[in-house]
């Protein structure tokens, strides 16, 4: 049986427990971390040793100065993961160890539950004038969340600098636990078989079983997360009723819990799980069932200004 790591420590390279590091010329450069352990010294090496997307933008820590405006051709910035240094590491509690988002190209439409719990950026122009910074120096940077059929503005800050990922990214961490464990907590994966009757509450059916009535996934497929500088291999299968079980039997509603139960950080895990069979993400075929049902962002689905889900 598969058996996950997770550890720093690049572990002892298995068959079935590990996946072998791409071919190089030469060994990537490395620096000491907070923990002591060997971190990449470049944003190349860091998503593979993070296991995160190719087109991923890693904005702490830092290796370039961060994006202050969203580009023309992007609605947000997806955020895809994001580490804060808990309170085991007193001396470095409260830090950003990691955070790392996707442009989206345009808004998903949130009315199907499809994206329920997806976190987006936007940086916008600083509506009214900074007195310390020059315009293009400065962003006003919107966090929505996907929640229910709507998108919430979870926080707004004005006239940020280039410090925004660091300022932003303990809010994202906060709120991305919160809706993890709240859909854990709900939708209750935790019975040895699926359950005989629909969820009473709408928005807790599981998108994963959105995939499966649609055929694009069915109960038993494979998946995987590489993690492939650490030399971990993650896995995981689909539950007939959509839920996700791990290779040591947890049972998950959502990529994204699963995903943060395989780390000590959270991750959008839509982007990082793919089939074994075929190497598609469960983002692309969550996509193409978009793309199937053709739907297209409404006025109906912009955030709720001045609402969100914590009071």
């Amino acid at each position: 049986m598969a058996t996950d790591h997770d550890t720093h420590t690049p572990p002892e390279l298995t068959l079935d427990a590990a996946v072998h590091a791409p071919p190089r010329d030469a060994a990537p450069r490395h620096t000491l971390g907070i923990d002591g352990a060997a971190q990449p010294h470049n944003e190349a090496t860091l998503r593979a040793w993070e296991g995160l997307p190719p087109d991923a933008m890693i904005l702490s820590p830092v290796f370039g100065p961060p994006p202050m405006r969203c580009p023309d051709s992007a609605w947000a910035m997806l955020v895809t993961a994001v580490d804060i240094i808990s309170d085991v590491d007193p001396d470095h509690a409260g830090e950003v160890a990691l955070f790392a988002g996707t442009w989206v190209r345009e808004e998903p439409p949130v009315d199907s539950g499809l994206y329920d719990g997806d976190l987006v950026v936007r940086l916008n122009a600083p509506t009214a004038p900074s007195f310390t910074l020059t315009r293009n120096r400065a962003a006003d940077v919107e966090m929505l969340l996907a929640y229910q059929g709507r998108w919430h503005r979870i926080g707004q800050w004005h006239g940020i600098g280039r410090s925004w990922p660091s300022v932003v990214a303990p809010t994202a961490a906060a709120v991305m636990g919160l809706h993890s464990d709240a859909t854990e907590a709900v939708m209750r994966p935790d019975t040895a078989s699926p359950p005989t009757s629909p969820p009473l509450i709408r928005w807790a059916r599981s998108a994963i079983a959105e995939l499966l009535a649609a055929g694009l996934v069915t109960a038993g497929d494979e998946l995987v997360w590489n993690r492939r500088i650490l030399g971990v291999r993650h896995t995981a299968r689909i539950r007939a009723d959509g839920a996700l079980i791990l290779a040591d039997g947890r049972t998950f509603a959502n990529p994204c819990g699963a995903a943060a139960a395989l780390c000590r950080s959270f991750q959008n895990g839509w982007n990082i799980f793919s089939r074994m069979s075929d190497g598609r993400t469960l983002g692309e075929l969550r996509a193409e069932l978009r793309v199937r049902r053709g739907k297209r962002p409404s006025s109906q689905q912009r955030p709720l200004h001045g609402k969100g889900i914590v009071s």
